[in-house]
Order: C-alpha cells, then sequence, then structure tokens
C-alpha cells in the first residue's frame, strides 16, 4: 500500500504565515520520507479549498522543492479549461519536476465554477472525455487542428516536449458506477473516496473496473485505485477524534454542497438549511463519528490499522491522505510524523 497526502480545504483563515506554507513543507517532508504522491486540488470561488484554484502553479512551485514524490492534480475539472491549456501547463510542471505529475481529470459539479466556460456545463462528462483525449494526442508531441485569429485552420502541438512519453491519467470518481467502468475500458487510473459509498461498494466496483481494462486489452493488475482518507492520527485514540471533531464539522458545514449533491444523486433533496441549529449540531456529530470510525484515518495508529487492511483488501493501491480538512496547520504538519511511523509500521507488516 502506498500512501500519498492530499489537500482540498485550507482557507486563509485557517493558515497562519504564508498561506501555502503547509503544503510546501509538508511536500519537503513526504518527500524526503517516501510518501508516494501529493494531491492539489482545483477549486473556485469557495472560503474552503479556495487556495488552489491552479493545480500546476502550486506543483510547479513544488517541483523546485522536492526530488521524487509524485506530482499529481486532484482533480482538474476538464470543462472549465481548453484542454491545449491543460496541456501546455502540465507540460512545464512535467519538465520542472523531470518526469513527476499524474492528471486526475474530473467533469465537475457546481455551475457556478463554469463561469469559464458555461457552455460546457450542459455535457460535461462528454467535454471531460474529448478533452483528455486533445490532451493525449499533444502530450505525445502530435498536432492537431484549431481556427487561427485570421480565421484560418493552423495546426498545432504544444512546447515544451514532455519528459514521461505517457502521462498517468486518472478518472475522480465519486461512486458511480459506469465512471469506473469507463475508467476500466480506457485504461485510465482512478482517484475515488468513501463520501459516497462503502467499503463494500468499493469493492464490487473495483472487481468491474478490473474486468473492464481486461475486456479492453488492458492489464487489469496495471490500473492504480487511490483512496482519499480524511486523515489525522496521534498517538492518543480517543483525544485525537476529539480534537479533530469540530474541525471536521466545520468542514462538513463549508462543503455542504457536496454532502447536499450526493443526496440528490441518491433522489433525494435533503439541504442542511432545512435543519434547526440544534437539529444540525446534532446530524453533524453523527457523521462524524460514522466517518472518524468507519470512512477515515482519525485516532490512533492501531486504531487506524483495521481501516488499512480493509481497503487493500478491497483492491485499493494507495491512500491519498487528506490533511486539511479543519485542524491547525501547525498540528497536521507535527501529527505527520505519525501518520510516517504508522505508514512505515504497516510496510513492515505486510513484509513479515
Amino acid at each position: 500500500m502506498d500512501f500519498g497526502i492530499m489537500f482540498f480545504s485550507s482557507s486563509e483563515d485557517s493558515l497562519s504565515g504564508n498561506i501555502y506554507d503547509l503544503v510546501k513543507k509538508s511536500a519537503i517532508y513526504g518527500d524526503r520520507n517516501n510518501f508516494s504522491s501529493i494531491w492539489i486540488p482545483e477549486r473556485h470561488f469557495t472560503k474552503f479549498g479556495g487556495l488552489y484554484s491552479n493545480p500546476a502553479i502550486v506543483h510547479a512551485a513544488l517541483a523546485g522543492i522536492t526530488k521524487r514524490i509524485r506530482l499529481n492534480s486532484g482533480s482538474v475539472v476538464m470543462g472549465l479549461h481548453d484542454p491545449i491549456r491543460v496541456a501546455e501547463e502540465w507540460a512545464m510542471v512535467d519538465n520542472l519536476s523531470n518526469g513527476r505529475i499524474g492528471l486526475s481529470l474530473a467533469s465537475g459539479w457546481n455551475p457556478n465554477d463554469f463561469v469559464f466556460f458555461p457552455e460546457n456545463y450542459k455535457n460535461k462528462h462528454q467535454v471531460m472525455y474529448e478533452g483528455i483525449e486533445v490532451v493525449k494526442k499533444l502530450w505525445k508531441g502530435e498536432y492537431i487542428e484549431r481556427l487561427s485569429g485570421n480565421e484560418k485552420k493552423a495546426s498545432i502541438r504544444i512546447y515544451p516536449s514532455t519528459v514521461q512519453k505517457e502521462i498517468p491519467f486518472y478518472i475522480t470518481v465519486s461512486g458511480n458506477l459506469d465512471s469506473f467502468k469507463n475508467a476500466g475500458k480506457l485504461g485510465f487510473n482512478i482517484l475515488t473516496s468513501l463520501l459516497d459509498q462503502t467499503i463494500e461498494d468499493l469493492t464490487e466496483k473495483i472487481k468491474i473496473y478490473r474486468q473492464a481494462r481486461l475486456e479492453n486489452g488492458f492489464d487489469p493488475k496495471t490500473g492504480k485505485i487511490s483512496l482519499m482518507l480524511h486523515t489525522f492520527i496521534g498517538p492518543d485514540d480517543e483525544a485525537i477524534k476529539e480534537e479533530a471533531r469540530i474541525p471536521y464539522c466545520n468542514f462538513l458545514k463549508s462543503n455542504k454542497k457536496i454532502f447536499e449533491g450526493m443526496a440528490y444523486n441518491r433522489g433525494s433533496n435533503f439541504s442542511f438549511d432545512d435543519l434547526t441549529e440544534e437539529d444540525l449540531d446534532e446530524f453533524l456529530n453523527f457523521l462524524y463519528e460514522r466517518f472518524a470510525n468507519t470512512k477515515g484515518l482519525i485516532g490512533s495508529p492501531e486504531s487506524c490499522m483495521k481501516m488499512v487492511r480493509e481497503t487493500e483488501e478491497a483492491g485499493v493501491d494507495e491512500i491519498a491522505c487528506l490533511l486539511d480538512f479543519g485542524p491547525k496547520s501547525d498540528r497536521v504538519y507535527e501529527n505527520l510524523k505519525y501518520l510516517n511511523v504508522f505508514k512505515e509500521s504497516y510496510a513492515n507488516l505486510v513484509v513479515s
């Protein structure tokens, strides 16, 4: 099992000093301690997570202070960009990092994000897959045709030439079975979470994903499944769980549209706004208990071991440890040492 580091929700209010210090320090720590990857999302127009409006720029900075850790987007929302620009930006980061980037692509879900290209929202899934094909061609150094400023067709390719001959592509999947099948059919890796599915659900979907790879000429064993898990590990299980409780509940509040969207996908029109403040707190604490104990790495190393075993048995290859869901930045960085010890302990346990 590989262990990576993920960021998603930091706000300017939760950080001291330079707002990117935690990301940079964590990247250096992860690089020195054999973490597999660092994932930076693309988020827009939101207080929590708005630091990450362009993962390519953040990773360009991280490329210069790291040597081996993979620099992955988690995720680029294809419908918000011209795919030519996606290919150009990440080709630069590929060179700056000497070939260490990976791209997870998402279709997007928030209508407000699509102010860049509002026409893409209606067919966002189709736009994503079409955009990926353009990036793949350009990444190989191939030419494509586009209409130029003088209304004539221009044949273009991107520069700089890439270091990696093939870019590791991931599809960001919430819990949709068809998305797992499509990723397998196209030979892509998967970035997913347990926010909208159980371990049991994920186990079956991974089997279907690997079967789809096999049926379409891809080695079913080489497709990589990366699973995002909220992570805050420390020596005292009860104390760590309590320290993370309020920040996590605030994280849920600040990202309520995501959870309401999940409810909508399940046929429910649930809204946090329908709850009284007292009922909301009670509901969030219920969700926290569930996530902390069955859907995250929150607590002592001993209590988190079972979760990692279950994910590995499900077919997960890498855990992307989401660090910035609310605990103070200094505590997040301090507790990286416990995550590192846990990572090494789990590796030794598997070997033995």
